[in-house]
């Protein structure tokens, strides 16, 4: 049995893959987040003989597979009482009792098959770099400061640079507008306006780009799509041109060289699935800039006829026979 792990609200690129494994009679079942919270389901894990229990029916033998997407959530719990700052704080700890539950759930299955494998979701955009270097790919010059003079002289010795996040940093919604942080380039003026000293931030060589190319990576198999968009436009971070009527996907076959280093680079990471950011330069050199394990495909997928979510679903059932 196929076991898929994700949340209740609309998630692109997990639906239209139940849709295949519906389509194609596999034996599946979904669990989202918030059934294990808010008792909409009845389940019980059994400690002294590690068995889970899902509307009273023992499943843990009968998994082999599991669709790990986007099973992690902070869950706000509503109070009818404003207790201000004991509020925060019970949120705070109930969602670390939570993460210990879900923990030891992962646990209790941390011999099935997953993908991507749940200790492998978050990882570090910082060693991900150092870990595409050793695979043999380019990586943009980086650094991680918080003085001004470092980056003045970071900047002399590259050029152009951007500024990105280390991690990841969400929306902001105030009133009807929403706000979202994007791949900047950090000119002399916006230099000459920091303090000496700031929050640690990532800098890196802006990387002279003919176009961007995204990999789809499932099992050693790479979907490759490079992204066109309007040769006038000079955004550093493409996203901001996906919904444009002038950009373009257009299937993409990379050198045999760039994709043997690239699966090297998930073996060495210890991902089997994960979509991939390259740079392709004015002089032909492949950059690798990041990798998402849970990042979505459905885009690559429609315009490029690659049908990815059936390639997944084939993928899930091959193994789940197994």
């Amino acid at each position: 049995m196929i076991l898929i792990l994700t949340y209740r609200e609309y998630e692109q690129s997990t639906d239209p893959v139940v849709d295949w494994l519906l389509y194609k009679g596999a034996s599946f079942i979904k669990i989202f987040i918030e059934d294990l919270v808010n008792n909409s389901n009845g389940y019980r894990l059994d400690i002294n003989n590690k068995k889970i229990y899902f509307e009273r029916e023992e499943i843990t033998h009968n998994i082999n597979v599991i669709f790990y997407r986007r099973f992690e959530k902070n869950i706000h719990f509503k109070s009818d009482f404003n207790l201000g700052e004991i509020n925060k704080k019970i949120d705070r700890e109930s969602n670390g009792e939570l993460k210990d539950f879900f923990d030891y759930l992962f646990y209790i299955l941390k011999d099935k098959i997953w993908f991507p494998h749940y200790s492998k979701i978050k990882v570090n955009k910082l060693e991900m770099l150092n870990e595409a270097k050793e695979a043999g790919l380019l990586v943009p010059s980086s650094i991680v400061t918080n003085s001004k003079e470092e980056l003045i002289n970071f900047k002399a010795e590259n050029g152009k640079i951007i500024y990105k996040p280390i991690r990841q940093i969400s929306y902001y919604t105030f009133g009807n507008y929403t706000y979202s942080p994007y791949t900047t380039e950090i000119d002399d003026e916006k230099v000459e306006k920091l303090n000496d000293y700031f929050f640690p931030s990532l800098f890196q060589s802006k990387i002279n780009r003919s176009y961007e190319i995204r990999c789809f990576y499932l099992a050693g198999e790479i979907y490759a799509s490079a992204i066109l968009i309007n040769s006038s436009i000079d955004d550093v971070d493409i996203k901001l041109n996906f919904n444009s009527t002038t950009t373009k996907w257009v299937n993409y076959i990379l050198p045999s060289e760039i994709n043997r280093k690239i699966v090297r680079f998930m073996d060495l990471v210890g991902l089997n699935t994960g979509s991939i950011d390259l740079i392709r330069t004015v002089d032909n050199q492949y950059y690798f800039i990041e990798v998402n394990p849970v990042g979505q495909y459905f885009a690559p997928s429609v315009h490029c006829n690659y049908y990815i979510e059936k390639k997944i679903a084939e993928w899930l059932i091959k193994n789940d026979s197994k």
